[in-house]
């Protein structure tokens, strides 16, 4: 059952404007599905979804495919991972450097990938929520995207 509620939640966050626990509810319901308040709460925090602009969405299908940054993980409690195009890490390491996320101590930058220490586990959190909403693509800026993309462990992770 949760298996099922979990992809109709993520279909619902890609397909359309949900700004509310109880918007998504009420989704759910028109799909035959029961789901509390809280229940949808906890939902979201296993799904690791975000809101980008007041609407929630799936971390990584915020992220724009043609932009910097490719993919979000996660290492540990301390240790975010951004992968990029070949070439485009250093590019992006610098856009979030100059964010100043305050939860972000540093930023390492290879070729392909960005390593990103953060001080603990809540830290990480806010610091992937923050770095989704800065590389968020045009359409997750302005409205959610129709396209689906699959979810990978950092949407977990938030």
């Amino acid at each position: 059952m949760n298996i099922t509620k979990h992809q109709r939640i993520l279909e619902i966050v890609s397909s359309k404007r949900i700004a509310t626990q109880q918007a998504l509810a009420a989704e759910l319901a028109r799909r035959g599905i029961a789901a509390t308040q809280s229940s949808i709460s906890r939902d979201i925090v296993r799904l690791g979804l975000t809101k980008v602009h007041g609407y929630y969405a799936a971390p990584q299908a915020a992220l724009d495919a043609r932009g910097p940054v490719s993919e979000v993980d996660t290492a540990g409690d301390n240790l975010i991972v951004v992968k990029t195009e070949v070439g485009l890490a250093q590019p992006a390491a610098l856009t979030i450097d100059r964010a100043k996320i305050r939860e972000i101590v540093g930023t390492v930058a290879g070729d392909d990938t960005i390593l990103i220490a953060v001080k603990n586990a809540a830290a990480q959190k806010v610091a992937l929520k923050k770095l989704v909403e800065l590389f968020a693509t045009p359409e997750h800026r302005a409205r959610p995207s129709r396209r689906r993309r699959g979810l990978r462990s950092a949407a977990r992770a938030i």
